[in-house]
């Protein structure tokens, strides 16, 4: 289920579970609606959702996130998206410029995608009539 992404982030902001699993969240939800209009695209696999008791994040899950948000703009709307980061074992955290860039991604993305999905033409009628006519 889509959440609405944290697109203010500030330099003092911390990145908790919620936060993680907001994101991954949206974009598994992204891919989901994008199937629904275009063919299937590359994809990583995230996971499960994150508790407490995995009170912990990895650079690989990080750059998880970075692979997705581009799969998903290869796959559906080619929108520039400002460049990607990879994160390394022991280096530099995610900060909050990155994830502000993430989100609104996700966000543009979201609109694009949901816009396409409601403006699809549909039959206002039943082909074949009632169907408990012929009963």
């Amino acid at each position: 289920m889509w959440q609405q992404p944290k697109t203010d982030w500030q330099a003092g902001d911390y990145f908790n579970i919620q936060d993680y699993n907001r994101i991954k969240n949206n974009l598994d939800e992204l891919r989901t609606m994008a199937l629904e209009l275009w063919p299937d695209f590359e994809y990583e696999e995230m996971g499960e959702d994150k508790s407490y008791q995995d009170y912990s994040f990895y650079a690989d899950e990080i750059n998880k996130f970075e692979n997705n948000l581009d799969h998903i703009c290869a796959g559906t709307y080619p929108f520039k998206i400002g460049e990607k980061k990879q994160y390394g074992d022991n280096q530099p955290f995610i900060k909050w410029d990155e994830l502000n860039r993430i989100e609104s991604a996700c966000l543009k993305l979201y609109l694009n995608i949901r816009s396409g999905m409601d403006s699809r033409p549909t039959l206002e009628f039943t082909l074949g009539g009632d169907v408990n006519a012929w009963l």
